[in-house]
């Protein structure tokens, strides 16, 4: 997410990175976290820039996406920004081989990186707890449920191409938006699942800043 800041910041808009509780640090670290705490963090971030900005978007990649839209569900926020994002897994894939995508999630992710100076210096742990797996499923049913409650303008951004999370969440979430003043979906040709860093990075950043101007 790195990259993004720096963009938005150098458009002069406010930016906080927010870490979530057990990331950042080492694997161990995820060990007892729930996905409330993960949620917690970052309402803390959205309550600090609430007390320093007259608009507050939330973005977010991944499940930082999934969060962003919990946020929205929840909290009053002026729009949301979800690249990415899953509300559900591809669970035939993931419970046939689970052990590989716990111990070996890194190399996964990094396979479906496109462009090779990204995916060589692509930073994440290299395993996760299995408890860490459980709370994110749980995360992704919570939030599923709750879409219907989103009522700020939503913009997704999708890679075609992520074997991470299926595209079809995208459409999926933009269906159940129902209750959203505003939301639009676009779909990005060249990159994987870590699209704010891959070949369609540009894309990302200049989609941003559109749908918050």
């Amino acid at each position: 997410m790195r990259p993004l800041g720096d963009y938005l910041a150098g458009q002069g808009l406010t930016v906080l990175g927010v870490r979530l509780a057990g990331h950042g640090t080492r694997p161990s670290d995820l060990r007892g976290k729930t996905n409330r705490h993960w949620i917690d963090s970052a309402a803390a971030g959205l309550a600090e820039l609430k007390e320093k900005c007259g608009k507050v978007y939330v973005v977010g990649l991944s499940m930082g996406g999934t969060i962003a839209l919990h946020l929205a569900a929840n909290c009053q926020v002026d729009g949301v920004v979800a690249i990415n994002a899953p509300v559900y897994m591809d669970f035939k894939l993931y419970l046939a081989r689970p052990l590989k995508y716990l111990l070996g999630f890194k190399q996964e992710v990094e396979r479906n990186i496109k462009d090779p100076a990204a995916r060589k210096n692509h930073f994440a742990y290299n395993s996760a707890p299995p408890g860490a797996a459980i709370q994110f499923l749980a995360l992704l049913r919570s939030v599923r449920a709750g879409l219907d409650r989103v009522t700020a303008p939503v913009l997704l951004i999708q890679a075609q191409d992520d074997r991470i999370v299926p595209p079809g969440n995208a459409p999926l979430i933009y269906e159940r938006l129902v209750n959203s003043v505003r939301k639009e979906l676009i779909w990005l040709k060249n990159s994987g699942h870590m699209a704010t860093i891959d070949c369609d990075r540009e894309i990302v950043f200049s989609e941003t800043v559109r749908f918050f101007i």
